[in-house]
């Protein structure tokens, strides 16, 4: 009698582990549901399915990519006016030190994003990789923050960021 119980004991055992792993892969299959197949290892997947702009190959979901935060960083770009309000009370060398910093790399954000499109379509890795990694500079929000002056850009740049980590992600698959 008891190696019966046994058995229906390892049998109740075996269907919830059963269960249980099933409802963890359904959980899992889930979190990529609407996202596109080159966004699945972004960090900010919703945001890179909507960069791919529903690419079916790795080429233009890369492309897609770049231009739309070309496009972001092009906007900021024309925006770095918007902190001279922020440094109006420092200093005029601290002033122009910050202003020719910001000026500087956002065109250099622009110009990294301009020859990573350069690279990809040359088929140059490393290149692509290389400017695509040197368009998440930051020197504008450093140089504000080294003088403790709030960045009026803040919330764009950061958008900027996430969306140059989301082309990382998708150039990392080729």
């Amino acid at each position: 009698m008891a190696p019966k119980k046994f058995n229906y004991f390892s049998l109740f055992f075996l269907t919830l582990v059963a269960l249980l792993i099933a409802q963890s892969t359904t959980v899992e299959a889930r979190k990529f549901i609407g996202v596109n197949q080159f966004c699945t290892t972004a960090s900010h997947k919703k945001l890179c399915t909507k960069m791919v702009n529903g690419a079916t190959n790795m080429h233009d979901a890369t492309q897609n990519a770049i231009l739309e935060t070309l496009g972001l960083a092009k906007k900021i770009q024309s925006m770095s006016h918007l902190i001279e309000p922020a440094i109006a009370n420092l200093e005029p060398v601290s002033q122009e030190s910050i202003r020719s910093t910001c000026k500087d790399n956002f065109d250099n954000i622009v110009d990294d994003l301009e020859t990573s499109l350069q690279a990809l379509k040359d088929n140059d890795q490393g290149t692509l990789l290389t400017y695509l990694s040197a368009s998440a500079s930051t020197d504008c929000g450093d140089a504000l923050q080294e003088f403790s002056v709030d960045n009026p850009l803040s919330k764009v740049t950061g958008h900027l960021a996430k969306e140059v980590d989301n082309c990382l992600a998708v150039v990392q698959q080729i």
